[in-house]
């Protein structure tokens, strides 16, 4: 799979908040060599320097706990392993929240585990997760935000929610809660998509459609991630800005999708 990232400060923001994540191995078995890969956002919050410790610190957390488990329990179900990866993640910084000079602290946390033609996505907080081809922009992951809210009780637009006074208050959030359950999702993958992870610095300030054309006419993942970082920057930059996009190889004719019985399974 072809991979590129960017973790860029932003226009205003003094101190990087954000953490990222992008790995690749091979697990070897009888059943073949498999290639995996791991991707995930955090955007902290929460204090000076906190932010940036809740995030690097559940990143890390997620990390070890994922490919510890997908190498010592391969049998173990994906969604499963995410799920137990991200309780360990929250309640690791809700543990070392307890600090008098870390009080308060907490993060987002958007995942992608793409084995094959399968993802598995684990979410909480307001980064996301986006599959992109040519035919449609595909939102994997739904925001755990005030704004969000708004919009599915049709009290304000996707647009206006851009812009909204009250757009960064988050309702679910990693280290607040002990034992927090992120939202899961098994999503199939075809040819032609490209997965899209980012946190709010970059959806917040670009249109999917910017999104979309960008990455459809930027085939090097790397590049694709600069120029949105450029574009989030030109629109003012208000916020920390991670991007990561991965495009699967080998994938099945997105015309399966005809046969397929689901696309999508939310669990």
């Amino acid at each position: 799979m072809e991979i590129g990232y960017s973790w860029d400060t932003g226009m205003v923001r003094k101190l990087n908040e954000d953490s990222i994540l992008s790995i690749t191995f091979e697990l070897k078995s009888y059943q073949g060599v498999i290639t995996i890969g791991l991707f995930a956002v955090a955007d902290g919050m929460g204090g000076h320097n906190a932010g940036e410790i809740a995030s690097d610190l559940a990143a890390r957390t997620f990390q070890a706990e994922c490919v510890s488990s997908l190498l010592a329990k391969p049998d173990t179900l994906p969604l499963t392993i995410l799920e137990n990866a991200f309780v360990k993640a929250n309640n690791t910084v809700a543990s070392a929240a307890k600090e008098r000079s870390l009080q308060g602290m907490g993060t987002t946390l958007t995942a992608a585990l793409i084995i094959g033609p399968d993802m598995y996505v684990a979410h909480i907080g307001d980064s996301r997760c986006y599959i992109i081809n040519s035919r449609e922009t595909l939102q994997v992951t739904k925001d755990h935000s005030l704004v969000q809210q708004l919009v599915e009780t049709g009290l304000i637009t996707p647009e206006q929610a851009r812009s909204h006074p009250r757009r960064n208050e988050i309702t679910r959030v990693l280290g607040y809660i002990p034992d927090t359950i992120p939202d899961l999702v098994h999503v199939k993958l075809y040819s032609g998509d490209t997965v899209l992870l980012c946190s709010d610095g970059l959806h917040g300030v670009l249109d999917p459609v910017v999104l979309e054309q960008t990455v459809n006419k930027t085939p090097d993942p790397a590049q694709a991630c600069a120029d949105l970082t450029a574009e989030a920057n030109k629109a003012g930059g208000p916020d920390n800005i991670s991007v990561i996009i991965v495009k699967p190889e080998n994938l099945p004719s997105w015309q399966a999708l005809i046969s397929a019985l689901t696309s999508v399974r939310t669990i």
